[in-house]
């Protein structure tokens, strides 16, 4: 039994709404860190403080980026019927996925990492006074994790458009 592929107007149709969605995820989890900051115990903790938040960052940025320009790439082939580049398609999609899974696994691992030290350092008691940034560092890399869910849906589609270009 053969396994049909779907239309080509269906996959840029759903490719165009599931870079629309990795847009807006990413955009609210670049927002969410940087605009995460507590005061705790004298200076004000802020994302920059700490290097695996920066990587997280820089990898959302990135992320946003590339899915912002896929966007305005996927509207344009949407009017004009074409599949654009598929070649680059298939292996940026690889690279952008991977790079959000990182950027999401940074900020977790990162949190944690704060967490241990500042139960090593200042004792559990301290704990709830670092609970709203660690909640919404875990939310940030939460919500970047789902994006790369739909960036690897992304990978996927793209490849039915490689093997149909392949005809």
């Amino acid at each position: 039994m053969a396994v049909s592929m779907p239309s080509p107007t269906t996959t840029r149709i759903a490719t165009l709404a599931l870079r629309v969605l990795t847009a807006i995820l990413l955009f609210a989890s670049l927002i969410i860190l940087l605009t995460n900051t507590q005061q705790f115990q004298g200076p004000t903790l802020h994302f920059y403080d700490r290097v695996g938040y920066s990587y997280a960052a820089v990898g959302i940025f990135l992320g946003l980026a590339y899915s912002i320009y896929q966007t305005v790439c996927a509207v344009i082939r949407i009017k004009k019927g074409s599949e654009g580049n598929v070649v680059f398609n298939f292996y940026t999609e690889k690279v952008v996925s991977n790079l959000l899974v990182t950027a999401a696994v940074a900020g977790f691992v990162t949190t944690g990492q704060l967490v241990d030290d500042v139960v090593r350092q200042q004792g559990p008691s301290k704990l709830p006074l670092l609970e709203r940034f660690v909640s919404l560092s875990n939310s940030s890399s939460g919500i970047v994790l789902v994006g790369c869910l739909f960036s690897s849906m992304l990978s996927v589609l793209s490849s039915y458009a490689l093997a149909r270009d392949e005809d």
